[in-house]
């Protein structure tokens, strides 16, 4: 019952903090403005990220649990919402992105302890232990998933949906696995998230969002998955394998590692802005904003959903690398076929209106 009430007391100051700050930010200037990029209609308060930051704060205090084992990701998180918090003002260079992200990642590596110690049987040979190769994987992972969050936040309601479908899948996992302090952390999670989407979605009659989470929210909530994705398939005992960590990120990982590829084989650099990712052409199809985040929440919540399946069931983690791979390619094959589809129909309408002017 005290977990229920702290998770209403996050929900709760949550929305306040948004309704709050909203009339501030704009004073500010911490708000979105549409450009040749961004389609939204007028100017979105940025303050999505620090709302969910504070209203999980003060839930936190109110819960009767020891926090020492998650000091470091109360600095790592607070650190990120601060940095997104300058980029959401004034653009930092991904440089400087970058080395916030992996510092919040050493704090968690090293003052929490929370790392990649093994990648489990990939290979149908044997457990693969990354000793003295555990920090670098442990930072480079955790870049992938924090960027993946944030490239996906191109959609009102994207990035909080897919992150909730993930969410919901690991307090599953880590109830059955009686991991109940994190359950007690994760529940406060979601109640923000869940605050948070009720002025970010685009609900029936509701023309656009009134608020977006800016990059201090979605390397908040990437930082998050990352810390409960690590920690509940490394620590003893395991809710989950480090292959199911893959299934239950698909989509973020999906699309990013998509629109990466196409930026490379398009000799630009792999940071660029453009409008490739999956809800952008989704959006090419005349596709709702609500629409897209329901349906591609809705995906990545199967797909961890059959992750999950496989794991408790224990098939073993090499076909289900292998199965991830292929169901990537077939991922891959199907935007890009999308994108090739799209812009021939914009040639040829551009053509038609040629000829008719003719």
């Amino acid at each position: 019952m005290t977990q229920l009430f702290s998770a209403f007391i996050a929900f709760l100051i949550t929305l306040l903090c948004i309704l709050l700050l909203k009339p501030l930010a704009v004073r500010l200037g911490l708000v979105d403005a549409p450009n040749n990029r961004k389609h939204h209609q007028g100017d979105i308060p940025l303050i999505g990220g620090l709302a969910m930051f504070v209203g999980f704060l003060a839930a936190l205090l109110t819960l009767p649990i020891s926090l020492q084992h998650y000091r470091s990701f109360i600095a790592g998180s607070a650190l990120l919402v601060f940095v997104g918090l300058l980029d959401d003002f004034h653009e930092l260079s991904p440089k400087s992105r970058f080395l916030a992200q992996i510092f919040a990642l050493l704090l968690m590596f090293f003052w929490g302890g929370v790392k990649l110690t093994h990648l489990g049987n990939l290979f149908f040979y044997r457990e693969i232990g990354l000793s003295i190769y555990s920090l670098p994987v442990t930072v480079i992972a955790g870049l992938g998933i924090i960027n993946a969050i944030n490239m996906t936040d191109g959609v009102d309601g994207l990035a909080g949906t897919l992150v909730l479908s993930a969410l919901l899948l690991l307090i599953e996992c880590a109830i059955l696995n009686q991991q109940f302090i994190a359950v007690y952390i994760l529940l406060l999670i979601i109640a923000t998230v869940l605050a948070f989407l009720c002025l970010n979605f685009r609900w029936p009659g509701c023309l656009h969002a009134k608020v977006f989470m800016g990059d201090a929210g979605s390397m908040l909530l990437g930082f998050i998955l990352v810390w409960f994705l690590i920690e509940l398939s490394q620590t003893a005992p395991h809710a989950i394998t480090p292959v199911t960590m893959l299934w239950l990120t698909s989509l973020p990982l999906f699309d990013t590692t998509t629109v990466m590829l196409y930026r490379v084989s398009k000799k630009k650099s792999i940071f660029s802005s453009d409008r490739q990712h999956c809800h952008h052409l989704l959006i090419g199809l005349n596709l709702s904003h609500a629409a897209i985040s329901l349906m591609l929440g809705s995906i990545n919540l199967i797909l961890g959903v059959i992750g999950l399946i496989a794991f408790y069931y224990r098939l073993a983690e090499g076909i289900m690398f292998i199965s991830f791979l292929i169901l990537f390619m077939f991922y891959f094959m199907c935007v890009t076929y999308l994108r090739l589809w799209l812009y021939r129909k914009k040639n040829s309408v551009v053509f038609v209106h040629l000829l008719s002017k003719n």
